[in-house]
């Protein structure tokens, strides 16, 4: 069970010794847990072409890959999959050291993800990466954050 409220801050590493998944990368699926975890911070992703952000309740997430076109396999393909699979999103904010949960995302429309130009890591040739919009969970009445 996840435990996390929004604006808690956690340590990575902890938070991947009690949930699982992976210490690097944006992407973490848990194999532990139906968990999926993205982290985002626009400091660090903007040096890999990476342009998260919210837009109108909306947070457009880029995949994972940081060389040539990226494709909807490994921690894309589990985004792609993640209500098929009965797994929850969780957004941090932060990639390293001390991350803080924001809130649990979805993918929910029909035109969930598309496909933009970004610069490959160091500065590299332009390629296709993909973004996906996802909207915060709804509980209740209430939405998140």
């Amino acid at each position: 069970m996840f435990t996390l409220r929004p604006g808690e801050k956690i340590s990575r590493k902890l938070l991947h010794d009690k949930y699982g998944g992976k210490r690097q990368g944006g992407i973490s699926p848990s194999q532990k847990t139906p968990n999926i975890f993205i982290f985002s911070d626009s400091d660090v992703g903007n040096q890999y072409g990476y342009t998260d952000g919210w837009f109108e309740n909306v947070f457009h997430y880029t995949g994972e890959g940081q060389k040539g076109d990226q494709e909807l396999k490994h921690g894309n393909k589990a985004i792609l999959k993640h209500n098929s699979e009965k797994r929850k999103i969780h957004l941090f904010d932060g990639v390293s050291k001390i991350v803080t949960y924001q809130c649990e995302l979805e993918l929910k429309s029909d035109d969930f993800v598309y496909f933009t130009d970004a610069p490959e890591t160091g500065g590299g040739p332009i390629r296709q990466v993909i973004v996906f919009k996802l909207v915060p969970k709804v509980i209740g009445q209430e939405t998140k954050p």
